[in-house]
């Protein structure tokens, strides 16, 4: 008796998870064989080859490791990964920490602080366009109305501020994930234990660093990996913006595979950049799987 409902058990949990599985295969396996599959294969649509998409080996690879604009989206990713991780880590502890403590409105400050992460990326991308067009945003307004610039800014049209620009966009829409997740682990930690640190003499700072940061660090490794993983297939809020330009300013590489793929037309080149682009990828969700497992033990 024991075994057959053993058995119902396991063929109803199969069954139930049976459509994830099928959607996984279809949505996700799929595409990634198709695309690891392409990469090796010549697919240069603008001069297609009387053999078809023939068997061509590393090539594409090569050639995507030749090409100096590779390497400056990757250079560029790099230091958009590096700010805006950094950012919206940072951003979000310091609202967290602030949303931990007893005020008069924190319902409705905990409520509205989720509204820029909720918001669609094309909605964001069009608000934030034109607060920063020079001649009708608020902010080139703002700042000339209290003396900080002579000239209106051209935030998304000059190559040695656009990335900062789309950075902050990407900060501003971030770090509210960031924030409600560090709050869920500092309601975890128990009140006795500031309450102890008071009777010490402890000052706000020290019972941050002395309570605080020690046990909210599994929570926060957690998120900082899951930050990574997000930002490096970071695309949207990028190219609405700027489109990678201007002059490749802020071509990040999911911007390059776009681009290879649409405009130039290489299939095969941007298929190896994209399968690079997942080894980043698996690698750091390798790193994040172990992570929560880690904290799971504890």
């Amino acid at each position: 008796m024991i075994n057959k409902k053993m058995a119902r058990d396991s063929a109803a949990g199969y069954a139930f998870t049976l459509p994830l599985i099928i959607v996984m295969a279809v949505f996700l396996a799929y595409p990634i064989g198709k695309a690891a599959v392409m990469s090796f294969q010549y697919w240069y649509m603008p001069r297609p080859s009387a053999e078809g998409h023939y068997f061509q080996g590393i090539t594409n690879y090569v050639n995507v490791f030749k090409d100096a604009d590779f390497f400056h989206s990757l250079g560029i990713t790099g230091i958009y990964i590096a700010v805006t991780v950094v950012a919206r880590f940072a951003i979000g502890l310091m609202v967290a920490v602030l949303l931990n403590e007893k005020f008069r409105g924190r319902g409705i400050a905990r409520a509205m602080i989720i509204i820029p992460w909720a918001i669609p990326e094309v909605v964001t991308c069009l608000v934030w366009i034109l607060m920063y067009d020079k001649d009708f945003g608020i902010i080139n307004a703002l700042a000339r109305n209290m003396g900080l610039i002579a000239q209106p800014v051209q935030f998304l049209t000059n190559s040695s501020i656009a990335l900062p620009s789309a950075m902050a966009v990407g900060i501003w829409k971030g770090f509210p994930f960031v924030a409600i997740i560090l709050l869920a682990g500092l309601q975890g930690i128990p009140s006795e234990l500031y309450e102890a640190a008071k009777v010490d003499g402890a000052k706000p700072f020290q019972r941050f660093f002395a309570v605080t940061w020690p046990l909210l660090t599994p929570v926060s490794m957690i998120v900082f990996l899951l930050l990574i993983i997000w930002t490096i297939r970071d695309f949207g809020i990028v190219y609405l913006l700027a489109r990678g330009g201007p002059a490749q300013a802020t071509e990040i590489l999911t911007i390059f595979i776009y681009h290879t793929s649409f405009k130039y037309f290489d299939f095969g080149k941007a298929s190896a950049a994209g399968m690079i682009m997942l080894v980043f990828c698996a690698v750091f969700t390798a790193v994040y799987l172990k992570a929560l497992n880690r904290e799971d033990r504890y």
